[in-house]
């Protein structure tokens, strides 16, 4: 038999599948259109037995195209579900919508204007919603519908108060986590004008919310408790950066409030995050001593020098064995010593953030290389480290695990650390470099675009010292591998898996790079900013290279024109940010073309383009995603 068809047929399994391509191993024709039960596995089975086959039809498998779906990221799977209708039913799997977040940014929620209006008709669920600079209609239908799909809410800058939040999260049962980000800033905000009373004291509970966040935030005792009691079940809370130009006595009282509550919901907290405000050692005493908290995640910032006599940050880190992330970002106080203990105390640590930490050496950064666990490490503007503890520590990781590593702002690194980067690190998706001028050469470079395969995020941004020899491999005077006559070199486009790319500041980057060197298909976001020998010759090139691009930073390049504008408008179809600031060749007339081919444009940066009209937003008022113009 040559031929099979199976079209509307919807009861196929993948056993059934497997006899079918293994006694009918000539096939040539198969038709399974409509087949709703066909899945990857099925697949397998036909390209392992099915060699003859030469006209396959899969046009109706939703099914398989979840699978082949869960591979691409979301805003890959926003393009393709424009394809067909199929396409579109599988981009709205459940898995999928709870990757993908509905952001409303300065609109009014009016059941009868759009975007509002919109959503209300549709028929795709929201269950991760922001809402920034939005005022709030609690009596709309699209709370009443969509709210019992609602896991995860933000509000951003908006104009709230208590009797709104409590007449919102009555329509979201189902709501896990609420934030409340900088919403002290405008006058009538979140806890300004809070109402705590309406005919005598009375209480109301969401205890299916398990994390809060009142990040950025000011706000009283009897505000924050007021708030926290109404949520029982919390397991993850977000103080981080609260308390901004707050006098130092009322800073401290309320962060014994903090602190009082960390210790009364200690036995059910799991994760802390009071990053941004200063904290002394009477405050972290209160909590090494909580002997119920066990954290998996903690975030501090402790400027105090450590005391002598048991120093409660040491206590602290000797009790939470469990904690799996810990960022300690500006934290001057964090020692060698404190490194040492959290090396034997939390052994199975993945995540190790200490920007800032400008108390710690060479001998505290090799003892950090021995957790044997640790996944992500950020030592960024650590300014006492040198090469010698990169290189040195690398000798005791566990090479394998580590996928992520941060050494920006580090002026001590040269050369030679880079390439024992690249040779000690070869699982790294993401490195970032960038401001470390000296370090990264033309030499140092092709290390890591021979090593680092696997690379998914590049910040080598202001390496000064970086050519297009080190970028695409050519004309190099010395080859990176010579074995007898046989002579090799790499470029950057070695790098198939990159998905961000930051060079800005490379100035001695010209077009020849861009035309031989950035070859990208994945690649999203591209930083070329104050590279002044790029022009039209290299754009030309770059965005049919680089077709996937949806954010393009070109500020500061001075020879960037309308026709390098047109290009991009034409070419990148997904560009949704785009940097043009300082570019002082740019006319009206770029301004046409964005309009006419740019149609998921939202943010457009063009301060100090002298050239441009002052009416600007009027021009751009026709592409229907524009949020936001940032003009001079």
């Amino acid at each position: 038999m040559d031929e099979a068809y199976f079209s509307l047929l919807c009861t196929l399994s993948d056993y059934t599948m497997y006899y079918l391509v293994l006694m009918f191993k000539n096939l040539q024709v198969l038709d399974l259109d409509s087949n709703a039960t066909i899945t990857d596995t099925s697949l397998q089975y036909l390209c392992c037995y099915s060699q003859e086959l030469r006209n396959l039809n899969l046009q109706s498998c939703t099914k398989l195209v979840v699978q082949i779906f869960k591979y691409l990221s979301p805003s890959d799977r926003r393009s393709a579900c424009f394809v067909c209708s199929r396409w579109y039913e599988a981009s709205k799997y459940c898995r999928f919508a709870e990757q993908m977040v509905l952001h409303l940014v300065g609109v009014d929620f009016d059941d009868f204007k759009p975007p509002v209006m919109n959503l209300i008709l549709a028929d795709r669920k929201y269950p991760l919603i922001k809402l920034s600079r939005v005022k709030l209609n609690v009596h709309s239908k699209f709370w009443q519908n969509y709210g019992p799909f609602v896991h995860e809410i933000t509000f951003e800058k908006c104009m709230i108060w208590r009797e709104r939040i409590i007449s919102l999260f009555k329509h979201m049962p189902n709501l896990r986590v609420a934030r409340f980000v900088e919403c002290d800033l405008l006058r009538d905000d979140l806890f300004r004008t809070w109402k705590f009373f309406d005919n005598g004291l009375y209480t109301i509970d969401f205890p299916g919310v398990e994390a809060l966040s009142l990040a950025k935030n000011n706000f009283s005792q009897l505000q924050f408790e007021s708030m926290v009691e109404m949520m029982p079940n919390l397991t993850r809370v977000d103080f981080s950066n609260c308390f901004r130009q707050v006098e130092t006595s009322r800073k401290m009282f309320l962060l014994s409030c903090i602190q009082k509550f960390i210790v009364r919901r200690q036995y059910v907290l799991r994760s802390v995050n009071i990053s941004g405000i200063p904290v002394d050692d009477i405050f972290l005493r209160g909590l090494a001593d909580a002997t119920g908290l066990v954290l998996d995640e903690l975030s501090l910032t402790y400027l105090e020098k450590m005391p002598t006599r048991e120093p409660a940050i040491i206590d602290l880190f000797r009790r939470q064995t469990n904690l799996r992330f810990l960022d300690v970002t500006s934290s001057t106080g964090i020692t060698d010593f404190c490194l040492e203990q959290i090396v034997r105390y939390i052994a199975e640590l993945r995540v190790l953030v200490m920007t800032g930490c400008w108390g710690i050496s060479d001998y505290g950064i090799k003892q950090i290389f021995r957790l044997q666990h640790l996944e992500t490490l950020n030592l960024s503007n650590c300014i006492r480290m040198s090469k010698h503890g990169i290189i040195d520590g690398a000798a005791h990781s566990n090479r394998a695990i580590l996928r992520e590593l941060h050494l920006e702002l580090l002026d001590t690194l040269d050369e030679e650390c880079v390439v024992k980067i690249g040779a000690n690190f070869p699982n790294l998706t993401v490195l970032n470099i960038g401001g470390s001028s000296s370090c990264m050469t033309d030499w140092s470079a092709q290390y890591i675009f021979c090593n680092l395969v696997n690379l998914e995020h590049l910040n080598i941004e202001r390496s000064t010292k970086l050519t297009d020899a080190g970028f695409t491999g050519i004309d190099l005077p010395e080859k990176t591998f010579s074995i007898w006559d046989v002579e090799e070199t790499f470029a950057i486009d070695r790098l198939k898996k990159l998905r961000v790319l930051k060079v800005s500041g490379c100035y001695r980057m010209t077009d020849f790079a861009l035309r031989y060197g950035f070859r990208f298909t994945e690649l999203k976001e591209l930083s070329l900013s104050r590279c002044h020998q790029i022009s039209e010759a290299g754009i030309e090139r770059l965005v049919s290279s680089c077709p996937a691009l949806e954010y393009l930073d070109l500020s500061e390049c001075p020879n960037i024109n309308d026709n390098c504008v047109k290009m991009i408008a034409i070419q990148l179809k997904r560009i949704s940010t785009l940097k043009l600031a300082n570019c002082p060749l740019l006319t009206e007339h770029c301004l046409d073309y964005l309009v006419a081919c740019c149609k998921n444009l939202k943010y457009l940066y063009v301060r100090g383009c002298f050239k441009l009209p002052p009416d600007i937003a009027e021009h751009l008022a026709k592409i229907p995603t524009m949020r936001q113009v940032y003009k001079s």
